[in-house]
């Protein structure tokens, strides 16, 4: 799995505000980000109508980057807002989305006068954001998703997944900090709790194995059945996560 969206500052708020122009080709590049994408976009597909089978009023995209989140959900929502820090993200995200509202902010630093929300996504963030940004990215969520509202939200970069913990066993380099567990914890503190877990490549245990998926097809939508226990989040390299605010 690429660790490309980590950042050496130490500030991952830095780390994409010039890759609007080519984050989605580097999604696409990589076999694994692309088949998370895939993964997600299908099980969202399914989680979201779910939770709100008559659509919802007003819909969050946290950190929303280049849309690829927010034109899943959007549809289901009256009013539609993504927020992120990157004006170059922001840019290929209105391509993508002409009808939502787009606003460019940090809310962790400059509170905006957005009102509260239904539900709210946040993908690939978490797991790459440092241990503050996270709590003060949850602290901002916690006032933005009204009591008895949803945040969903990924954790692509699981330092418990099968493929990552053999990868350490075998003399490879720890990269990732950000367990099923802690996120929950993390949650909890901050006023969510997790109502369901979709993992996302249970199956693949080992790190050669990453590269080697990359579009779904109906022998791995099988295999996603067949792992997609959400007991198995815990070892998942990537799982969704459906978190209620509680009141």
């Amino acid at each position: 799995m690429s660790d490309s969206e980590s950042t050496e500052t130490g500030d991952y708020r830095t780390s994409h505000i010039d890759r609007g122009d080519n984050y989605d080709c580097h999604l696409a590049r990589e076999p694994f980000d692309a088949y998370m994408c895939d993964m997600e976009r299908v099980h969202l597909q399914h989680i979201v109508p779910q939770l709100f089978p008559d659509g919802t009023a007003r819909y969050l995209d946290f950190a929303c980057g280049t849309a690829r989140i927010t034109e899943i959900v959007a549809p289901i929502a009256q009013e539609a807002i993504g927020v992120d820090v990157s004006p170059s993200m922001l840019a290929a995200a209105r391509q993508r989305c002409p009808g939502v509202r787009f606003v460019e902010a940090d809310l962790t630093r400059v509170a905006a006068d957005l009102g509260t929300f239904d539900l709210a996504t946040a993908f690939r963030f978490f797991g790459n954001a440092e241990v503050a940004l996270r709590q003060q990215a949850l602290q901002v969520l916690a006032g933005l998703v009204r009591p008895g509202g949803y945040l969903i939200l990924n954790n692509h970069r699981n330092p418990r997944a099968v493929y990552a913990l053999l990868h350490r066993l075998t003399g490879g380099r720890p990269e990732m900090d950000l367990t099923h567990a802690g996120l929950q914890r993390l949650l909890a503190q901050h006023g969510f709790q997790v109502v369901n877990s979709v993992p996302i490549g249970a199956w693949l245990y080992r790190s050669r194995m990453l590269g080697q998926v990359r579009t779904i097809d109906g022998g791995l939508l099988r295999r996603e059945a067949i792992f997609g226990h959400r007991l198995l989040a815990p070892v998942a390299p990537d799982t969704i996560l459906v978190a209620r605010r509680r009141a």
